[in-house]
This record gives C-alpha cells, structure tokens and sequence, in this order.
C-alpha cells in the first residue's frame, strides 16, 4: 500500500526554526509522493518572514504557500489548512478512501515550525500508521517530553541538546521496538490518517489559539478503537515554544483542566506509561550510551549495620571511576568525598550502579527503576532467623529472583564485584540492553504490585484527608472565623 501525505506547517515567527524546518523538508521529503503545506497566520513580521519563505520555496515542486486573512492561532490555522485550503486533492482528484485499488488512504502530517526533520523520518511514521487501528503517530525527539530521547537523564542539570540526541537514538533506536502505544501523541509531529478527520473532525476550538488539542484528538479516536504510537526509528528534532506567544504557563494549565473534566483518566494514564509503558532500554538510554562526567553509584546506607566499614570497602573498590553517593539516615553526614542526602531519590534521576546491602522489596523495586545496574551484597545466611530486619521484610525471598539479573556477592568481595561489573558495563550494547530488559521482565511483577499498593494507599489518604477539609469547611466555626476575618480587615488601621 502506498500513502500520500500532505505535511501542513503552520508559520508563526522566528524565522529561523521556520527555515530550518523547511530545509529539512526540502532534504528529507519525497515531494514526488508527498507534498508541503506553508500557511503563514500573520504573526511577527509576517510579511517579512512570507517574503523570506516564498525565496526559500521558490521553483520547488510539492510546496505551497498559504496566508491567513488574520491571526487564527494554531488549533485555527490546521484546521483551515486541512478542511480548507488542502481537502486531499491532487491532479488526479479526488483522494480515495483506504484500501481502493490497493491504495491506502491519504495521511496528514502536521509539524511545528520549529521541528527539524531527519532521514527517513516520514517512511518510518507511515510504517508505523499502517499497524492495525494505529490512529496518530509521533517521531522520537530532542524536546518532546514523554517522546524525547534521552528522556530520563544521569547528569543532573544537563541540557539536552541535539546532538546528544542524534547520538543516543542512533545507537538504541535498533534494539527499540518498531513502535509502542502511548497515552496520547507529541503535537510537535503529528500524523494522522484523513479519513479519521473525515469522520472524527481535526482540532477543537476548545483548545484555541493551542496546547492540549492534539491530546484532546487521541483520546477522542481512543473511545473509537484507534490507537495513539510512537515511532521509535523516526527522528524529528524539536526547539520547541519558538512559534507561540501569550502566556504558555496560564493557557496550558487551563486546557490541562479541560483535558481532566473531559478525560479524569488521562493523569493516571500518563503516569502508568512513564512507569510500565515505556521499555527499560529508552528508559535507560542516557546510562546505556554514557558521555560526560564519571557514572555515579548510589549506595542506601540507612540499615546498613557498620556503614563505616562499608563505605571503606565502596571507596576501595569503586571510588577510582565512579562519582560516589549516600542515602542516609537523618542527622548522619556523607562520608568524604560522596555526596548525600537524606531524601528518598527522584526515580527519573538515573545512577549507573547501585549498591543494596540485605535489600527488602521495596528497595528493589526503587533500584531497579533508577538504576542500569544493580550490586546485591549480602551479608548473613540464606535461611535467616525471624530476627533478622531482612528476613522479615522478604530479602531472601526475592534472591531468586534477582540473582541471574545483577551482580551478587558479600562483605569483602567488592573488589572482585567491581571487576564482573566492569564487564558488564563494557559488553556490547546489544547484550546490555537484552540484560536489562530480563532484570526489567522479572522484576515487573513486584513493581506492578508495589505501585498498586502505593496508589490504594494514597488514594485513601487523599479521600480522608478530603473529607476532613470538607467538615472543617462546613463548621460553624470555621464560617464565623472567615465572618471574623472579613470584618476585621475592614478595621481601621488594618494593612
């Protein structure tokens, strides 16, 4: 089956993103098969940017432009551009509707001005929109939250730039699946089949002048059977926030509510694909293709018995390679030369390694979802008495679990556990990230449970502590307070 795409690109300020975005169009489109629609909606220096755009575009076949009468914002000017202006005709007429004569439907592509677009990347999203009942399809990015790669990252403050990211995804979009379901789309790159505008409607007025609309687009298909992907072997690079004015912050926050009324499930469904949706080889992908500063290896010394001895037996094993750093107990201080805190880690922070000592569940479950690699000391017997903290809290019954996944030993074999991680950390690519994704499988089950156990947890506390805000709120003593504190800030001399 072949698609004809029609690439819409909304232009509104910056020059400059706009004409890389063309230029990467102009490398990367087949304008044979697809064409290139450039509607200007008379922002900044309009005039100027129309004039600069026309010389771009001038004598190339597939690229057209368009000019608003007046501002329409971005949810407008799609609209316009796809019920309008570009209705899926060609010299041959009429588009026709999926699987006549062979032929798939037209497909829409609407792109920010501010993307880049790489090789390949429009074959690869085509490929991924024809898998069964796939409605909308994005690109990996440099800038596209859920989307960007490396999402999460191991070098605390750094910037994603672009060409950390052309080196990363370069290097793990391979062992990546073809595709994988999301939540809802990246509006950045955003591809869709016509004949789902057709009978579904593009972009609602709901979420003019932008933000939120192609959110609200997914979740409508979704109630439809259509599915929202991601296309794992196509790159879009992505300034984003470059062709937008106003006030970003207060209009996305009150199209994010609107989202919420009409969809309440959409928070905790992101939050399921940050969690179990995405594979442990993007999650890590940061840690599996290292750069920059030396990797980092977190140790929980809050249960550790004689944590003195050992710090000193991580200092002689690792301290020559690895940035070293404590979680400890309150009112304890970071051993010298490591960094520490007290505060439970961010899961979305990444280390390369860290050290467990007699390690419950629970801090299995929080290791392996921040960390590329996972040292097991273990310091008493397999069969320990009820006695001891790790046997009651079911170390030793995870041990079977976790030992094919990680690097076991015991107090005093660090150094040559420090030798076996090392080979680890150096096999090839491939291998690392078929490691990690076995320790990803295994481990799953535990983690499902402990988030189910944490959402149920919190879900009451969330209900009591609703409750006895709503009872304080209805209480007579609390309405003659506010009566109070209305009148006395009328008092004379009340500031």
């Amino acid at each position: 089956m072949t698609r004809t795409t029609l690439v819409v690109v909304p232009v509104y300020g910056d020059l400059e993103s706009l004409l890389r975005c063309v230029d990467g169009l102009v490398e990367h489109l087949d304008t044979s098969v697809h064409r290139v629609l450039l509607v200007n909606d008379c922002g900044p220096d309009a005039d100027a940017i129309e004039r600069a755009l026309l010389e771009r575009i001038d004598g190339r076949p597939g690229f057209r432009y368009e000019r608003n009468d007046r501002n329409l914002g971005f949810v407008g000017t799609c609209n316009r551009a796809v019920l309008e202006l570009d209705r899926g005709t060609d010299d041959a007429g009429e588009a026709g509707e999926a699987g006549e004569a062979g032929e798939a439907g037209e497909a829409v592509l609407l792109l920010n001005s501010d993307a880049v677009p790489t090789a390949g990347f429009l074959d690869a999203m085509l490929d991924v929109l024809d898998e069964d009942r796939t409605g909308v399809v994005t690109a990996r990015s440099d800038n596209a939250t859920i989307a960007s790669i490396p999402y999460r990252l191991t070098n605390r403050g750094a910037a994603r730039t672009e060409e950390r990211t052309r080196a990363v995804w370069g290097a793990v979009a391979p062992l990546l699946p073809v595709s994988q379901v999301l939540p809802v789309a990246m509006g950045f790159c955003f591809l869709t089949r016509r004949e789902l505008i057709a009978e579904h409607g593009l972009f609602d007025d709901a979420f003019a002048p932008g933000y939120g609309e192609e959110n609200d687009y997914c979740l409508r298909l979704a109630e439809h059977g259509w599915t929202s992907r991601i296309a794992n072997r196509a790159l879009v690079l992505h300034a984003g926030g470059k062709s937008f004015s106003g006030n970003r912050n207060a209009l996305r926050a009150a199209h994010q509510r609107e989202l919420e009324r009409r969809y309440p499930f959409l928070p905790d469904a992101v939050a399921a694909y940050q969690r179990h949706g995405s594979t442990a080889t993007e999650r890590f992908a940061d840690a599996l293709v290292p750069a920059g500063p030396p990797p980092r290896l977190a140790v929980d010394l809050r249960h550790v018995a004689d944590a003195g001895g050992l710090v000193r037996e991580i200092d002689a094993a690792f301290a020559d390679g690895f940035d070293l750093e404590a979680r400890l107990a309150p009112g304890t201080s970071a051993p010298g030369g490591w960094t520490g805190t007290s505060d439970a880690p961010n899961p979305d922070d990444l280390v390369t390694v860290t050290v467990l000592v007699d390690p419950t569940p629970a801090e299995v479950v929080a290791a392996n979802r921040r960390s590329l690699e996972l040292v097991v000391v273990r310091t008493e017997p397999t069969s320990t008495p009820w006695s001891s903290r790790a046997h009651r809290a079911g170390a030793d019954q995870v041990a079977a679990v976790l030992d094919p996944h990680v690097v076991a030993t015991t107090r005093g074999g660090l150094v040559a556990a420090r030798e076996q991680l090392d080979r680890r950390l150096t096999a090839p690519l491939a291998s690392r990230s078929e490691a990690l994704e076995g320790r990803w499988a295994a481990l799953l089950p535990l983690d499902l449970s402990a988030a189910e156990v944490a959402a149920a947890n919190a879900s009451d506390e969330v209900t009591r502590l609703r409750r006895e805000l709503d009872d304080l709120r209805a209480s007579r003593s609390f309405r003659t307070g506010q009566a109070i504190a209305k009148v006395a800030a009328r008092l004379p001399g009340r500031r």
